[in-house]
């Protein structure tokens, strides 16, 4: 592998993971047209690895003040407040886990070709433009519940499929909840954090010497994804502040309709 092409991925997948796009669905469809039927796993894990450490920078105080409220004897409300979010992110890995797991066992057919991500994308601009427009709650709430924690979890873990983006959909299933924007934004990608430990675990038992692209190219490509997901981090909440989630629904439509159009152009060529 090129350092040009993992700079490359790196952008590609510091952009697409934490904008509401589907880094999965992406990579599919980069993979597809480009006939790389045999993805590099070593890699892959690298790259999840940098939006992983991007995700735990970015949040680094709130995380220090959630392990702080853990081991702290006498909690005042703050940290006891503190540690009912810590559970309520335990609460939502659940049943993003067992989904996750048993979408995993269909991988076969989900990554396989471009109709189901394009598909899947049209779907994710569908939920954005919901969530953005469709919102009735008068008063907006801060605290999350056990029912707000298990259907994003729910949602997290339908994420699995390639074109459904993992924080569009759980953000906007935190907004259809009622809850406030900086509140499902936070959720969303504290409840990433053991979501993606958990997969990288999973994935890095496949992993062997061979795989290794280089040392340079790993370098480049993790210090890529870590530097552009905080990028696209800043960028994902100032647009959820400004209300233009939209403006991602429309590029998942055009993506994901012009790729089943040409599929379907294809067909009768």
């Amino acid at each position: 592998m090129h350092i040009l092409q993992a700079f490359l991925l790196g952008l590609l997948q510091g952009l697409t993971e934490f904008l509401p796009v589907s880094s999965s669905g992406h990579l599919v469809i980069v993979q597809h047209y480009l006939g790389l039927d045999q993805p590099m796993l070593f890699f892959d894990v690298l790259l999840h690895t940098g939006t992983l450490c991007a995700v735990i920078f970015y949040f680094r105080k709130e995380l220090f003040y959630l392990v702080f409220a853990l081991i702290k004897k006498n909690p005042g409300d703050v940290y006891k407040e503190r540690r009912r979010f810590l559970f309520m992110i335990i609460l939502a890995i659940i049943p993003t886990a067992f989904l996750g797991l048993f979408l995993k066992r269909q991988e076969d057919l989900l990554f396989r070709g471009v109709i189901i991500p394009a598909t899947m994308l049209i779907f994710t601009g569908i939920f954005l433009w919901i969530a953005e427009k469709r919102r009735v709650r008068k008063y907006e709430r801060d605290r999350i519940s056990s029912v707000d924690a298990i259907l994003i979890g729910l949602t997290q873990g339908i994420a699995v499929i390639p074109g459904i983006s993992r924080s569009g959909i759980t953000i906007s299933c935190g907004l259809l909840r009622g809850l406030k924007r900086e509140q499902a934004f936070r959720f969303s990608f504290f409840i990433f954090i053991p979501a993606v430990v958990g997969a990288l675990i999973l994935e890095s038992r496949d992993l062997t010497s061979i795989l290794n692209p280089g040392f340079y190219p790993c370098l480049v490509g993790f210090l890529t994804s870590f530097v552009v997901s905080i990028m696209a981090l800043k960028i994902l909440r100032e647009v959820l502040r400004k209300k233009r989630l939209t403006v991602f629904s429309w590029y998942c439509w055009i993506l994901g309709g012009g790729l089943l159009s040409w599929e379907i152009i294809k067909s009768f060529i």
